[in-house]
């Protein structure tokens, strides 16, 4: 991305917008894939001798239902937001101190690395197929949201069963 029109103060702000296609997060991301282009629409604001960038994205990702192990496409919305710098104006001391610094070189910006690096971090933990997902039946494996089972919900393990007889007197 070209800035030089903001950096020369012609424009006080900067809109954007595109999508990342070629990225390699599906080689590296274990049991997520990206399923469409990463879309990302953004800003550079001028404000008090500063570029301040905004950046919304979008995409989707398939993986399984950490509930019932079908596969699920899920969509994503996430943003990246920080101080744009100049990386020869960057000091170690600078870096210190601030979080959220994007980085261009003599005013062309390399987005995509940082879009690629946001996604990733913005993948969940656990996925699930929907937020009413019931998963699976502990006992006998099947899939609850299909139906219901007569497996007894006291599952107890054998290792705490013990505990079961334990009382508290007062």
């Amino acid at each position: 991305m070209d800035l030089s029109s903001l950096m020369n103060n012609v424009d006080k702000v900067y809109y954007f917008d595109g999508e990342v296609v070629n990225h390699d997060l599906n080689e590296v991301l274990d049991g997520f894939e990206i399923v469409s282009p990463i879309m990302y629409i953004g800003e550079i604001v001028k404000l008090e001798g500063s570029n301040i960038i905004n950046v919304n994205i979008n995409y989707k990702y398939k993986t399984r239902c950490d509930r019932c192990l079908k596969d699920a496409i899920n969509k994503v919305q996430t943003s990246l937001s920080g101080k744009l710098k100049d990386y020869g104006d960057a000091s170690e001391k600078e870096e210190e101190n601030e979080e959220d610094v994007i980085y261009h070189n003599k005013g062309f910006l390399n987005l995509d690395k940082y879009i690629v690096m946001e996604v990733a971090s913005s993948l969940p933990m656990k996925s699930l197929c929907s937020e009413d997902c019931k998963g699976i039946c502990q006992q006998c494996g099947l899939d609850l949201n299909e139906g219901s089972c007569d497996c007894t919900g006291n599952i107890i393990d054998p290792r705490l069963e013990k505990l079961k007889d334990f009382k508290i007197e007062d």
